[in-house]
């Protein structure tokens, strides 16, 4: 498997499986310790907007505003959304600050609904941070007792100079950080300046009382009224919010400057800027934040001599990270918690300063006879053909079924310094990704990431390894070439008419009852929000329900809810059901896919049979195999009734939403 002069990996202290419960039992609350808690906070502010009233401070002239508790209550949770999703060290203090803020804030929340909410809420992210801590702090303390003593890094063993390379300063994020806290910084300083300039315009204005007219549907109040020089009348639009808005032919008082008119008592409010200076500041604070934990880093050693390690098995997941397992444990065994590695290293059999002895270097460096450092593919694969081709037609069942075992296997590892601790690690292990070299030495953050959710969290690349075997097992149980091969029948897919048919408009229907419903104020609220969500919606029923393959001498043609579109044979490049999902690739990297199991159901409960299975195998089998593909081509034309019904539906929908805001 590698060469006869490969190094050893280092002998460290296994983790065993015993070791590896200790530590996923210390690590209770640490799953829910990640970016989606700031989604706890996000569904509290829909909540409060659903149940607090308007809280505003109101003066003489009839004019209020928002009172300054309400303001700095809603810049909090705000801000603890931010904190919680880039998960700042400080996010365990958050939420109990956040919620003195809003108990005693005069203003901040006012329902007991939304009050006990906030209790609720942030009582249990703070039993989830404060859970996740301590957890992180006893495993971590479990490692450090196992790790030791320290071991030699495998240059150092070698009496050879780390290669690893200390990170440069971080400059942009320190550049960044303080221009944001420039421009934040701005804000207040402009709503100062115009808040002066405001107060000396209201001295010189004159005082007149105009006449209300009317609103429109925004609130805007248009008032007449007869300016102060003499001349013709003038009306002037006020966008203020009232204690009670004036009816029609009421006096309103006003202040006019020139062609300036305000109502008398909206004083100009510098609260806005101070909340837009904030929002500013929050991210210029969290990237200087980052800059200061990554200058401190830079201060320690980049990998020289020796350091506590971890002998640990690690396994590839579906996106490329690699999942760490114990030594002694299954190799397909659930994994502890994931790596994400950066600055990779590779081992070179004639890379050192004299060209003949082997080295540590950076991976994309070149050196000397470098294919040597590399394995040998696991398919041979001819320089002739594209690059973006496999060779489907020249793989045997067992063949497929090695690619498929290659996407889950495990190889021995050695990890220093551990995770969760204040230093980077650095994963010693043998190449098991694709296109790996012999040997890697990969840098890896700190932090102890959870593995992925899903069930093909697994597995690396588990349904892109999956279609390809089970694509080449279709192949290649194809009848063989010769005379008595028959070619493939022309064959058509669809979804039941009924649910084609009406799968748009009733889609449509239930948006727009929705809209009628809410009846929502506002450009946004009452326009673009339900086009932008209704159209989305909408789209979305009508292609998982209205969908139709044909498979003939021409090729694959594949109608959705739209459009139809038509592929080549010798464009599509895989074809396989893998979990209950049928996926069609083209060359390039392209795909669709289609669940099965709600549409094998539905199949069956409108009178019809489909099976995916044979699909999957007919397209495999014509994409690879020219001598059986079908001979026959389907007159049938696709997209009918669906493309007009739900063109309609969608414009029907759009129109009537657009005159339900007009009228």
């Amino acid at each position: 498997m590698f060469p006869s002069d490969a190094p050893p990996l280092p002998s460290a202290a296994p983790l065993t499986s015993a070791a590896a419960a200790r530590w996923r039992a210390a690590r209770t609350a640490w799953r829910l310790d990640g970016r989606r808690l700031a989604l706890v906070p996000l569904g509290f502010v829909l909540l409060a907007g659903a149940v607090e009233p308007d809280v505003s401070r109101c003066n003489v002239q009839n004019v209020c505003r928002d009172t300054w508790g309400s303001g700095l209550a809603g810049w909090s949770v705000l801000a603890e959304i931010v904190l919680l999703a880039t998960r700042a060290r400080v996010r365990v203090l958050v939420p109990p600050v956040v919620l003195a803020l809003l108990w005693y804030l005069p203003g901040g929340l006012v329902t007991p609904v939304a009050r006990w909410s906030a209790v609720l809420v942030h009582g249990l992210l703070t039993a989830v941070l404060l859970g996740a801590e301590a957890g992180r702090r006893r495993a971590r303390q479990q490692l450090d007792e196992l790790m030791a003593p320290p071991v030699p890094y495998p240059w150092t063993a070698a009496d050879a100079p780390s290669p690893v390379h200390r990170d440069g300063p971080p400059v942009l994020r320190r550049a960044l950080g303080v221009l944001l806290l420039v421009v934040a910084a701005a804000f207040p300083v402009y709503g100062l300046w115009a808040q002066a300039r405001a107060s000396s315009a209201a001295e010189r204005a004159t005082r007149v009382t105009g006449t209300a007219e009317g609103s429109d549907r925004d609130g805007v109040l248009t008032v007449r009224f007869q300016p102060p020089g003499g001349g013709p009348e003038r009306t002037a639009a006020l966008d203020v919010r009232w204690q009670r808005r004036p009816q029609p032919g009421e006096p309103v008082p006003l202040l006019v400057d020139g062609d300036a008119v305000r109502a008398l008592g909206d004083d100009y409010d510098v609260s806005g800027q101070l909340s837009a200076g904030g929002l500013i500041a929050l991210p210029g604070l969290v990237l200087l934040g980052s800059a200061a934990v990554a200058s401190a880093r830079r201060t320690g050693p980049a990998f020289v001599g020796a350091a506590p390690a971890l002998a640990v098995r690690v396994r590839a997941d579906a996106r490329g990270d690699l999942l760490v397992l114990p030594l002694d444990g299954p190799p397909d065994g659930p994994g502890l918690w994931r790596l994400v590695e950066r600055d990779r290293y590779r081992w070179a059999r004639h890379a050192a300063p004299d060209g003949e002895a082997a080295a540590w270097v950076p991976e994309h460096l070149a050196t000397e006879d470098e294919d040597a450092d590399y394995p040998e593919p696991p398919l041979d694969h001819d320089e002739d053909e594209p690059e973006d081709e496999e060779p489907y037609d020249r793989v045997t069942p067992a063949e497929a079924a090695e690619r498929l075992a290659r996407a889950g296997r495990s190889v021995p590892a050695v990890l220093y310094v551990g995770p969760d601790g204040p230093d980077r690690q650095l994963l010693v292990r043998p190449g098991v990704l694709d296109g790996d070299p012999h040997w890697v030495a990969a840098v890896v953050a700190p932090a102890a990431r959870a593995p992925r959710f899903g069930r093909r969290s697994g597995r690396y690349r588990e349904r892109d390894q999956a279609v390809a075997a089970l694509t080449a097992e279709a192949v290649a149980a194809a009848p063989e070439a010769g005379p008595e091969a028959e070619p493939l029948a022309a064959r058509r897919w669809e979804m039941p008419l009924p649910l084609r048919a009406a799968a748009g408009p009733l889609a449509a229907l239930v948006v727009a009852a929705a809209v009628v419903l809410l009846d929502d104020d506002g450009w946004w609220e009452g326009l673009l929000r339900p086009l932008w969500i209704g159209s989305l919606a909408i789209l979305a029923c009508a292609q998982t329900l209205s969908w139709q393959l044909v498979a003939d001498r021409d090729g694959l043609r594949v109608a959705t809810a739209l459009r139809t579109r038509s592929y080549r044979w010798a464009e599509i490049s895989a074809a396989a059901v893998h979990r209950d999902l049928l996926t069609i690739r083209l060359h390039g990297g392209r795909e669709f896919s289609f669940f099965s199991r709600p549409t094998v159901r539905l199949a069956a409960f409108f009178g019809g049979r489909y099976d995916p299975v044979a699909l999957a195998r007919t397209v495999a089998t014509a994409a690879h195999r020219p001598d059986l593909r079908p001979a026959q081509a389907l007159p049938d034309r696709l997209g009918g009734p669906q493309h007009l019904v739900n063109r309609l539906a969608l414009t029907g929908y759009a129109v009537f939403t657009v005159a339900h805001y007009a009228l």
